[in-house]
């Protein structure tokens, strides 16, 4: 009975701390509201999700990876707060603060209109945030490190939907542990925002490629449009890494007409939505990308500016296929060990590293699985997706801005490596299918199964 509850004992720790963490210096109420909603989603949230395959330590890693991604925000704070003394942090928690007092006063706020759309959507999203928890600077960087948690918490849940019991552990030991997790969206910003809605918009895209039932696209639709409000052109690589999974992806039960028209009219939609993009860009970013003149000068721009300062790696963006594999090993493996010059620069290294060595070591695997690839249709978005990522990034040549967005392409480079890389045991081979061999996959069906299996949410 005690070992029963030590995962809720785990929980109200970590809670509490996390609690006293944000409230230092605010109000006692702040202290008890946040502490009594990280104990409740949290421990609800990887409680919810556990199933047979991962019913044994689920819980307890969600609760250890909140406690690694506290560790990474208290690292993140220092950084900008003590060794850099200032950043866009400052901005977002000091306009954040004033459109808190507008609503504080029971008014709607409106938007600063300084600086880009993204920037002003995110000191909005600051407002309402810090109107309901009222933290100070370190407070408001671990509300948005559990914002992005949460992200990374429902980017595992839209892989294991299309994944084998083997492959679970080794994916979210590398989603909750790995410094690009831990530490970059761990502050007041873009990225733990646009993780969290990755993370959303990742989950129900798992769901939709099942079957394209129409109840999954609402919640879709709102998550990428949270991503499009921030980043647009992730919204857009989102939208083709689903057109081509669609494309090009079994369906899992086979294809009946319903299946069929469904799946027409959900790529229909979206090539209709990545058409809107492109019309309204010249309206967003003040450039036209549908011409030749416009994509040269706006590409040129990205590498003039990301280029000023900070290491720079040689080479310009892809022109052409034989540009691909560069534009890969930029995105995803570098800074090398021997580019390092510094710490922060050794540590994105060392992390590069091992998944360069993770990726060696794999691919004969992967290689071997390969006509495997289009019967998990999780899989082909995640590597069209990758492949998009790897392409419109490798404009930006600064190794320091590559290493802060890597977050946004990491956890589905991930997908691949594992999904393709971890093959199943002699003894699931046995018992259980994979889970992309079933309609509509709420549990990892099989020969055997528990008389009470909880469904995976």
């Amino acid at each position: 009975m005690i070992k029963e509850r030590l995962p809720l004992v785990w929980a109200a720790i970590l809670a509490m701390g996390f609690g006293l963490l944000v409230a230092a210096g605010t109000s006692w109420t702040s202290f008890v509201l946040t502490t009594l909603i990280a104990a409740l989603v949290f421990f609800a949230i990887g409680s919810r999700m556990r199933s047979e395959p991962d019913r044994g330590w689920l819980v307890k890693w969600v609760m250890l990876g909140l406690a690694a991604k506290v560790v990474g925000s208290l690292a993140r704070y220092y950084m900008v707060a003590v060794f850099y003394e200032g950043g866009d942090s400052y901005r977002y928690f000091e306009v954040g603060n004033e459109l808190a007092d507008i609503w504080h006063r029971g008014r709607i706020p409106e938007l600063s209109g300084a600086g880009a759309f993204g920037t002003q959507i995110l000191e909005y999203v600051s407002g309402i945030l810090f109107a309901a928890f009222s933290p100070d600077m370190l407070g408001g960087f671990l509300i948005f490190a559990v914002l992005a948690y949460c992200g990374q918490l429902m980017l595992y849940a839209a892989f294991r939907r299309w994944a084998i019991p083997n492959q679970l552990k080794t994916y979210a030991f590398f989603l909750l542990f790995l410094p690009t997790f831990m530490f970059w969206p761990s502050s007041i910003g873009k990225d733990a925002v646009i993780i969290f809605a990755i993370g959303g918009a990742a989950y129900f895209i798992s769901r939709l490629l099942v079957n394209y039932e129409v109840r999954w696209l609402l919640g879709l639709a709102v998550f990428l449009g949270f991503v499009g409000l921030i980043r647009i052109h992730i919204a857009a690589l989102v939208v083709i890494g689903l057109v081509g999974a669609g494309l090009l992806s079994k369906v899992p039960g086979g294809y009946t007409p319903a299946v069929a028209a469904r799946r027409a009219l959900t790529l229909a939609g979206f090539v209709a939505a990545g058409i809107l993009v492109l019309a309204f860009f010249p309206d967003i970013l003040g450039v036209d990308l549908t011409t030749d003149q416009g994509l040269e000068s706006f590409t040129s721009d990205i590498v003039r500016r990301t280029s000023e300062k900070g290491t720079v790696a040689a080479g310009g963006p892809v022109t052409s296929l034989a540009d691909v594999p560069n534009a890969v090993a930029l995105v995803l493996f570098r800074p090398f060990i021997f580019e390092a010059t510094e710490l922060q620069h050794l540590l994105a290294a060392a992390e590069t590293t091992l998944l360069l060595g993770l990726t060696v070591w794999k691919l004969p695997t992967i290689v071997r699985n390969h006509k495997a690839w289009r019967a998990n249709a999780y899989t082909v978005f995640s590597t069209v997706y990758v492949l998009g990522f790897c392409i419109a990034f490798s404009v930006v040549r600064n190794l320091g801005i590559i290493a802060r967005q890597r977050g946004q392409v990491l956890a589905f480079f991930l997908a691949i490596v594992v999904g393709m890389g971890w093959t199943r045991t002699e003894e699931e081979s046995a018992v259980t299918p994979p889970i992309s061999a079933v309609r509509e996959p709420n549990e990892f069906r099989g020969r055997q199964r528990s008389p009470d299996p909880t469904p995976v949410p």
